[in-house]
This record gives C-alpha cells, sequence and structure tokens, in this order.
C-alpha cells in the first residue's frame, strides 16, 4: 500500500512540474493525500511519537491543518506539524501525542481533521486503535524502598497477620499473585506465608529469648503476564514480660452509635505512666478498627454501619501496650458495642394501592396485602396505621397486614362524583425506633357503578282545564333513581289513552287532543321510567311502571239553556208577593250556579228575581181612579252561569182582583219565540289592576263633576239654595186616594194589598221627583205632568 502511494505522488509530482515548466495554468485542489482511515499505536507509546503521516494538496502557501475533535475527549495530541516538500502544493503533516494513551481507559480514538486554505476547506476523520499492553504492577513506595518494618511482641498467638502488602495494576481483568522470595534467616522459612489478598502470617510463635529476633522477608507481586514488583518486610521481635506492665484499665465495656463516620473515637487504653515509651497495637487484626500507636485510642478505621455488616454490632478487641525501653507488656480487652441508629422508615410493598372495586363489595373483603419491613438492626417491629379524609371515614381499615372493606362503600353521590368516585386514604407505617419514622403508602380505590335501585315516581297525577290547545305541557311526570346519576332516565307510555305524548329525556308530559270535561273528566296514563349507564354492564337497567292520573278541570265554556225559552202565567191580581209568578227552567252543562235577571226597564220596577223565581215586588192595584196597573206584563229575564247568558222573555196576565183566593196558571204559549242568547268571553284581569282602574275611574268623574258644577254655577248662577223644599202634591194625592179606597168599603186583605201598593208608590214617586226634571207620568193615576224640580210645583197636562 505505501509503494503504491509512493507511486501516484511520483506521477503527480512528475505532472505538476510539467505543467509548470510549459507555462501551463492549472488549479490545484485542496484535500488530503495519504491519510489512512486507522492506524494502530500502542498504549505505551511514549508522548512526542508520531501517530501519523500523511499529506495535504493546497495553492496556499502555508495551510492550516487543526485537530476539530477527538472522540472520546482526551487531551493527547499536539497541534499538527505541517512542513512544505519539493513539490509545489503538497505538504507533509504529522500528528504527534502529547501525552500517553491508555488501552483500558479508550481502546478506540476517532480524530477529526480540518484543512483550511484560501481557496476551501476540507475534513477527514481517522481512527487509532490503542493496542493493549501490560502495565506493571505498582507496589506500595514504602514497601519497595527501604521497605516497612513490623514490632512483634514475642507472646503473639499464632497464626497471626504481620502484614497486608499492597498493590495494584491498571490492566483491565488482571489479577495479581503474592509470594515470598526470601526469608532471612533461613532457618524461618517455613513460619511464613502469604495469602493470595497479600497478607503475610506466621503460623509459628515469635520467640524473643530463643529465636531471631529481627527477620526480613521479601516479597515479590505478579501479574499473569509476569511483569512484577517487589518489596520487603523487616520484622522485629519484642520482649514482653520484662518489667511487667499495668494498665488502668485491663477491660472495658463500651458502646457506640452506627454511622458516626470514620475516626470516631471508641476507647482509650492508658497504661501505667511510670513506664517510659510505651506504644500500643492490636493483638489481632480488627478490619473495622484501629488503634493510634503512641495515645492507644482506639477509632474506628471508617463508617460502621450495622445494616451492611450486621457482625459490627459486638466486638471484642485485644489490645497489646508494650514498651521498647524496658521490654515490658500487657494485654488489655476492650468490648464494643454499635447501637444502631434510627435512620431508615419502613420499606412497604407495595408502595401505592390503585384498586378498582365494585361498590357492593362485601364488607370484610380484602383489598391486598401490605408488607412493611425495616432494615434497621433493633426495629423489628413495623405498626399500621390508617388515615383516612372525610370522604372514605370508616370505609377501609388495616388488619392483620391485610388492607379490607370496613364500611359499605358508596358510588352514587355527587361528592363522590366530585372525587372521580375514588376514595382516597393513607396508610402510615411507623417504626419502632427513637424517634420512629414513618413511611406513607397511598391507598386509591375507585369504585365502579352497580344498577341496585328502581326508579321511585314523584308526581302521580295532574289537573289541565279543558280547552287546553294541544302541544301543551300538562305537568311533568318526575322520577328519582338513587343510583348515580340520579337524572339518568328515560320516560315513556306504556298504556292509555293517545289522549298525551311524553318527552323520553325531561318527562314532560304533552296534550295530544282536545279535552272537553263533559265528555271525560279523568284519564289514566301508564308511565314507564327506565334508568339508563348506572352499572358497568349497560345492559342492566331497571324500570318501573305507574298510572299517572289526569284530571280534567272543568271550564265555563257553556252558555245556560232554558227549555222552555218563552212563558205565559196568568194570575190573580190578589196574589201575594212573597209567592212565585213561575220560575225558569234552565240548566248549565258546565254546573255552574245559574243567576236570572230582568233587563227590561218597565219591569224591573215591578218585578224581581229570586234564584229561577219570579215574583213581583208588590201586590198589583186595580182602583178605578187610582192605582190601576197594567194587565199585561212582558219581562225579559237574562240568565247567567258567570261568563255567558241567555235570555228568556216571560208573559204575565193579570186578572184584576176576581177571588180572595190567589191562584195561578202557567201555561206555554204558541207564539214564536222570541229568545236572544249572547255567548261572550270576558276579561279577568289581576286585583291590583282592576283596584288601579276603579280608584282611578272615581278620581277622574269627581274631578269631572267638581269642574261641570264650577262652570253651571259661573254661567248660570246655580247653585245650593237654604230654603227647604216644599212637600211633594203627590204625596198629598196619595194620601186622598189611600181615603178613597178605604171608603170604598174593600176587603182587610185588598185593603192590605193597596196600603203595600200605596207605600211602595210614594217611595216610587219621591224617587221619581228626584230624578226628572220636565214632563213626567204619574205612576198611580197614569197622567202625565210638567214638573219644576226648583220650585217643587207641577202642572197636569
Amino acid at each position: 500500500m505505501g509503494v503504491y502511494n509512493l507511486l501516484c505522488l511520483l506521477l503527480l509530482t512528475s505532472f505538476l512540474q510539467l505543467h509548470i515548466l510549459t507555462g501551463a495554468c492549472v488549479s490545484i485542489a485542496t484535500g488530503f493525500i495519504g491519510l489512512p482511515a486507522s492506524v494502530s499505536v500502542s498504549e505505551s507509546t511514549r508522548p512526542r511519537s508520531v501517530v501519523v503521516e500523511f499529506q495535504v494538496q493546497s495553492s496556499s502557501l502555508l495551510p492550516t491543518v487543526n485537530i476539530l475533535s477527538v472522540n472520546p475527549e482526551l487531551a493527547v495530541f499536539e497541534t499538527p506539524i505541517v512542513n512544505p516538500t519539493n513539490v509545489s502544493g503538497i505538504f507533509n503533516v504529522q500528528i504527534v501525542l502529547s501525552g500517553s494513551l491508555d488501552y483500558e481507559k479508550a481502546s478506540m480514538v476517532s480524530v477529526r481533521l480540518g484543512l483550511v486554505t484560501s481557496s476551501g476547506r476540507a475534513e477527514q476523520t481517522f481512527h487509532i486503535r490503542v493496542v493493549d499492553e501490560n502495565n506493571t504492577p505498582q507496589c506500595e513506595p514504602l514497601f519497595q524502598l527501604p521497605g516497612v518494618e513490623v514490632h512483634v511482641p514475642e507472646n503473639l498467638p499464632v497464626p497471626v497477620t504481620l502484614y497486608t502488602v499492597l498493590a495494584s495494576d491498571a490492566d483491565r481483568n488482571d489479577t495479581l499473585s503474592f509470594s515470598i522470595s526470601q526469608v532471612l534467616p533461613k532457618s524461618s522459612k517455613g513460619q511464613f506465608h502469604v495469602s493470595g489478598g497479600g497478607s503475610i502470617i506466621s503460623s509459628q510463635p515469635f520467640d524473643y529469648h530463643t529465636g531471631p529476633r529481627e527477620l526480613m522477608l521479601s516479597v515479590v507481586v505478579r501479574d499473569k503476564q509476569g511483569a512484577n514488583c517487589t518489596g520487603t518486610v523487616r520484622i522485629k521481635v519484642l520482649k514482653v514480660y520484662n518489667p511487667p506492665l499495668d494498665l488502668l484499665l485491663v477491660s472495658q465495656n463500651v458502646s457506640i452509635f452506627e454511622n458516626q463516620g470514620p475516626e470516631d473515637i471508641v476507647a482509650i487504653v492508658r497504661a501505667n505512666l511510670t513506664i517510659p515509651d510505651v506504644l500500643y497495637t492490636f493483638v489481632k487484626d480488627y478490619p473495622h478498627f484501629k488503634i493510634g500507636r503512641e495515645d492507644g485510642i482506639i477509632r474506628t478505621a471508617y463508617n460502621l454501619d450495622l445494616e451492611a455488616e450486621r457482625a459490627l454490632a459486638h466486638s471484642v478487641l485485644l489490645v497489646r501496650a508494650y514498651s521498647v525501653a524496658v521490654e515490658c507488656s500487657a494485654t488489655a480487652t476492650v468490648t464494643v458495642n454499635v447501637l444502631d441508629v434510627n435512620e431508615f422508615p419502613p420499606f412497604c410493598s407495595p408502595s401505592v394501592f390503585v384498586l378498582e372495586v365494585s361498590e357492593t363489595i362485601e364488607v370484610g373483603s380484602s383489598l391486598g396485602s401490605l408488607t412493611c419491613v425495616d432494615i434497621d438492626v433493633s426495629n423489628q417491629s413495623v405498626s399500621l396505621t390508617l388515615v383516612n379524609n372525610r370522604l372514605s371515614l370508616l370505609k377501609f381499615r388495616v388488619k392483620d397486614g391485610q388492607l379490607q372493606v370496613n364500611n359499605t362503600l358508596n358510588y352514587d353521590s355527587a361528592e363522590m362524583a366530585t372525587n372521580n368516585f375514588q376514595y382516597e386514604a393513607t396508610i402510615l407505617a411507623t417504626d419502632a425506633g427513637t424517634p420512629p419514622l414513618t413511611s406513607q403508602v397511598r391507598v386509591l380505590v375507585s369504585v365502579t357503578p352497580v344498577n341496585e335501585h328502581d326508579p321511585v315516581f314523584q308526581t302521580l297525577f295532574f289537573s289541565v282545564p279543558e280547552g287546553t290547545r294541544p302541544g301543551t305541557a300538562v305537568g311533568t311526570v318526575v322520577a328519582r333513581d338513587t343510583d348515580w346519576p340520579f337524572g339518568n332516565i328515560r320516560y315513556s307510555i306504556t298504556t292509555g289513552d293517545a289522549m298525551f305524548t311524553i318527552d323520553p329525556e325531561g318527562g314532560e308530559l304533552y296534550l295530544g287532543g282536545e279535552l272537553d270535561f263533559e265528555e271525560q273528566q279523568v284519564y289514566v296514563v301508564g308511565v314507564q321510567a327506565e334508568d339508563y349507564e348506572q352499572d358497568m354492564d349497560r345492559t342492566n337497567r331497571k324500570r318501573r311502571t305507574v298510572d299517572i292520573t289526569v284530571q280534567v278541570e272543568n271550564v265555563n265554556d257553556n252558555a245556560p239553556v232554558c227549555d222552555p225559552i218563552s212563558y205565559e202565567s196568568t194570575i190573580f191580581s190578589t196574589l201575594s208577593n212573597k209567592l212565585p209568578i213561575l220560575s225558569l227552567s234552565c240548566a248549565d252543562a258546565d254546573s255552574d250556579r245559574l243567576t236570572a235577571t230582568i233587563t227590561n226597564g218597565a219591569a224591573v220596577d215591578r218585578f224581581l228575581m229570586t234564584g229561577l223565581s219570579l215574583v213581583s215586588k208588590n201586590v198589583f192595584s186595580y182602583v178605578v181612579d187610582g192605582v190601576y196597573d197594567r194587565t199585561m206584563f212582558e219581562v225579559t229575564i237574562s240568565v247567567s252561569d258567570g261568563r255567558h247568558h241567555t235570555e228568556a222573555v216571560a208573559y204575565i196576565y193579570v186578572v184584576p182582583w176576581t177571588t180572595t183566593v190567589p191562584t195561578t196558571t202557567t201555561t206555554t204559549t204558541a207564539k214564536p219565540p222570541h229568545v236572544v242568547t249572547v255567548m261572550s268571553d270576558y276579561w279577568d284581569p289581576e286585583p291590583w289592576f282592576v283596584a288601579v282602574v276603579t280608584v282611578t275611574g272615581i278620581l277622574l268623574l269627581l274631578v269631572t263633576s267638581l269642574l261641570i258644577r264650577a262652570i253651571l254655577s259661573r254661567v248660570y248662577g246655580w247653585g245650593p239654595k237654604d230654603e227647604p223644599e216644599p212637600p211633594s202634591n203627590k204625596t198629598e194625592e196619595i194620601g186622598k186616594m189611600n181615603t178613597e179606597v178605604s171608603q170604598n168599603g174593600a176587603s182587610e186583605n185588598d185593603q192590605a194589598s193597596l196600603d203595600g201598593t200605596l207605600r211602595l208608590s210614594k217611595v216610587s214617586i219621591q224617587d221619581d221627583l228626584l230624578r226628572f226634571d220636565g214632563k213626567a207620568q204619574d205612576p198611580v193615576s197614569g197622567r202625565s205632568y210638567l214638573f219644576n224640580s226648583s220650585s217643587g210645583e207641577r202642572r197636569w197636562l
């Protein structure tokens, strides 16, 4: 591949020189030449080494090559070095390392290069495959040179760990092995061995008096490829029992709390101060603790966590106090109790209850199990408490780790609908620590509907006036359902007259035809109410049917009917005014109360109606040259039911005084009937409107009267007179007539009738005197006269 690139380069160079010599103008392109797609570089390659070398082509005198990006990001490259070549437009480029590559950090590095010239810009990427090289294990510097020194009391129990070699290897997945290459003196070679973790262990006791007092071990640390590092361990055996050394506290029992961090003071071991240069050490290796060599203070080696290592709860530490100067030692026992700290709340499974149950679920049913544990060592009991809100109060309970239904659940309420038909509660799990810690488990129970209840009707009776127009709403049939939604009810008519229809949604009952009270007063309509969408099973519907009674109200829409409509009656003049002359035979289809009124003026003064009976106001009088009544009367009578009226005609024939025994004969004549029937509507305003109009009319009449009176007073000089009116001449004549009748010797009954007639005539005359001014007629004699109201005089005609 390199030869091929070299040939191409030589051909390109020759071509360029040829064109330069011939004076031809050639445009030189910009780009990379010979940049490989990837290169392999050993991770042991030293800095300032060239990683890759290639050429670029550019028309610029000195193009710029930049490293645009490195993936992954590593600051291990210097700025690319660009040098010109013998060929115009061709430049050599070198990519140089500024640091070391590490296979364990990145096995493949992608480098993006950018070429910038005056004529353009080009970019290209190449990749560096980092070749893994075996790294030499690294031993602790003090272990390598000058070596570590270990002081060992002679009376240590065996086996005993003297020292642990600390070493590491940067290679991935590489393991280290430890071995003792040399022991001095050689006689002690079988006494020591090294574990796979680098701990140097003595399997034989040390004796200060009979054994070697100083020993030296050479230890080799190797990786799988054989690379190694070495170090030295020097062991000095200490004399223990001469002289004796006294401790202030030979035995201690201390308690500390967990999670107090490293370097937490556990206990202090002190020797008698009379012994100089006392040093302290553990008899055995206790990885959880460490002791001050000179002060005897026992501290935690790291943060002690009982939850991570339960064995820390109880430890017995043997502490050796020794003096090199006097070659004496003593052993103290320190019992360490690590106390649990309540730092973790209970852990519950599940952490939340999300359930969907039917509203008819039985009380006592289990909704699920709840398991709560506390990883704190001393907290083995967890209590569960259910906290409800107002809606879920007393609905649930927790018993033996079970969430159970405590009361009947309800779907059918507006409050549940507002809460999306969901009960919410919280289970508090509390441990027994100090202070107690609590975890919360949310309980979300969605209730599904069940159609349990039939619709219940609230209205079973309506009344409607006859004559109501078809299409008018008679009333609203209301049924209620205690299943939510309460208003999900459809109405239909099952039986009854087709006179009515019903709105299936609103329940409005509409009139479908004309009503007539006289034809039918009561209608019975069978109405069915059926609920819907009140159950998860949409086909589960409940219905109820009732009979709705519609009472037709009577309306006065018929005029009274009289049969016959024409009456004739012949009476004697002696008939008592207390006895009826005739009675009308009238009826009303609406069963309204009928009243009768005389409408023609002359008859009004002579007769009156008592109910439907016609009576005379007074007895008839037929006195010659005196009061002489007519013998035939035509009486027009209006019969009314309060709204409509009908007229009937009565012809009264009076036989003047032929017998003392009054008799009455009523016949129906064959005369053509003279009947007037008036059908009229009436306006029935509100009472307040009538009162306002009445008061306004009275005030208007009063003002008008006062105004007219004032005008007449000014124009004619009218006004009240102080002189009393003279007595009426008519009164005097009536008195004379009464005397004449008495002298003619009439019977006592006729006389009584005449006296009554005269009294009525007097009243009538007085009324006439008050009403008339000008020509008038004497009601007694029938003669006409002129009357002056101001002077009270009259002149007979």
